[in-house]
């Protein structure tokens, strides 16, 4: 499989309060950290560099033959405001696209590098810097996906954060937004729910409310549907922010998107390095005793 992977990064920190975490002077580790940790786990879960340990013929056999399986990583900064020169040890495992536009703009440097890309790779992905895959079967959960339902509908992951201390330990942060926050862009009553068999049982997928999830991956006839949608690179920054424009709003407008259901969450994930409201849920939210209702009724057609 050939993968090719935009992910803007940038960092600037600044000592006046922000909530992102990339501009605040005291989240510096924090964003190496989470660099580091977005770039090497793409290539753990779906690179070319992993080994077994053959300790009685003292070899290291590669989980993958040399052939056209490829995963390019090239990582979008603006101007100097970025953590690049500090992962010498990655230098092999990325390639760097240095520009010099507005950071909060970035994000659609990376769409044009996807689309000078196009009919090269098998998936191409837009990642943001602090999205950690944790799934080698990401893409392959994709393609099921794909060729279960066609090019039209995309299917999200779900975003989560981790916390080893309670009574959290597990949030997915992007489950669901007020749908008025994009009845402009997308029809959720069109068809609302898919199923597919997997394994042992059924997935269930919904139209998704919320339809971040930090990063999205299209096929290469997906990648064709957005660049020749009248959406692509339209300067619509109107979703929440020029950033959650560039990583949601032109997937949003020309595609269904899907994430798995609350209960199934785990079919589909990806990890948020730089944790922003695990901590908080508490105070922010009231944790319920019992699922949704419309989740528990379909766990109990399942």
């Amino acid at each position: 499989m050939r993968i090719l992977i935009a992910m803007p990064h940038y960092f600037k920190g600044k000592a006046d309060p922000t909530v992102n975490r990339s501009t605040q002077i005291g989240a510096r580790a924090e964003r190496l950290h989470a660099l580091v940790a977005s770039i090497s786990s793409l290539h753990q879960a779906l690179g070319n560099s992993t080994y077994g340990l053959d300790h009685g013929l003292r070899t290291a056999w590669p989980l993958t033959p040399e052939g056209p399986h490829a995963l390019d990583i090239v990582v979008i900064t603006s101007g100097k405001d970025h953590l690049v020169h500090e992962l010498a040890p990655l230098h092999r495992m990325f390639r760097h696209h240095a520009t010099d536009v507005d950071p909060l703009m970035l994000g659609f440097e990376g769409h044009k590098l996807l689309r000078d890309a196009r009919g090269k790779y098998d998936y191409y992905g837009y990642v943001e810097d602090d999205i950690v895959i944790v799934d080698p079967l990401l893409l392959r959960k994709r393609r099921l996906f794909d060729r279960t339902f066609g090019p039209e509908a995309l299917l999200q992951p779900n975003r989560y954060e981790a916390s080893p201390t309670g009574p959290v330990t597990k949030l997915y942060v992007d489950y669901r937004l007020a749908p008025e926050m994009t009845t402009s862009y997308q029809d959720l009553t069109e068809e609302p729910r898919l199923e597919m068999p997997f394994l042992d049982e059924s997935v269930i997928f919904e139209r998704a409310s919320y339809p971040s999830a930090g990063c999205f991956f299209l096929n290469d006839e997906q990648l064709s549907i957005l660049v020749d949608s009248p959406h692509f690179l339209d300067g619509d920054v109107s979703y929440l922010s020029p950033l959650d424009s560039a990583v949601t709003l032109s997937v949003m407008k020309t595609f269904r998107i899907y994430k798995p259901a609350l209960d199934q969450a785990w079919f589909l994930e990806v990890l948020h390095a730089s944790p922003r409201w695990i901590g908080s849920v508490t105070r922010s939210a009231t944790l319920a005793a019992c699922p949704p209702p419309a989740l528990v009724a379909s766990s109990r057609e399942r």
